[in-house]
């Protein structure tokens, strides 16, 4: 019997593992190539408060200006420019119902008109 050559069965020895922990090794992280990647996103991509404004916006810019600005909001540009207004007027409806301002102008409350139970709920966090 040829017992030298046996390779040994089982766990392997501490020097034998190899510990994997997900990060790419040996690849430098990415720089950012431009301004806004080192500021990051402003807090607002559109000018306009309402979808009315944003419209008369768009009616102003030219062919190329308004490819340009689809682009820059994620939108794929087409040549045609009644379709890319009316998608770049979605996008701003659904942007604005995300992160918009919910207070429409000339409509907020003051606290005196709340009634007593909704009062009391904001002293709460006072």
């Amino acid at each position: 019997m040829n017992t030298t050559n046996k390779k040994k069965r089982g766990r392997p020895s501490k020097k034998e593992m190899i510990q994997i922990h997900g990060k790419e090794e040996g690849v430098a992280k990415q720089q950012p190539s431009s301004l806004d990647e080192i500021l990051g996103e402003t807090l607002s991509i559109y000018t306009a408060k309402n979808s009315e404004e944003y419209r008369l916006q768009l009616a102003e810019m030219n062919a190329t200006d308004l490819q340009s600005h689809a682009y820059k909001i994620g939108l794929v540009p087409t040549p045609d420019r009644k379709v890319l207004t009316d998608r770049l007027v979605q996008e701003f409806i659904k942007w604005n119902s995300k992160y918009g301002s919910n207070v429409v102008e000339g409509q907020v409350k003051s606290v005196d008109d709340l009634d007593a139970k909704a009062r009391k709920i904001l002293r709460e966090g006072a």
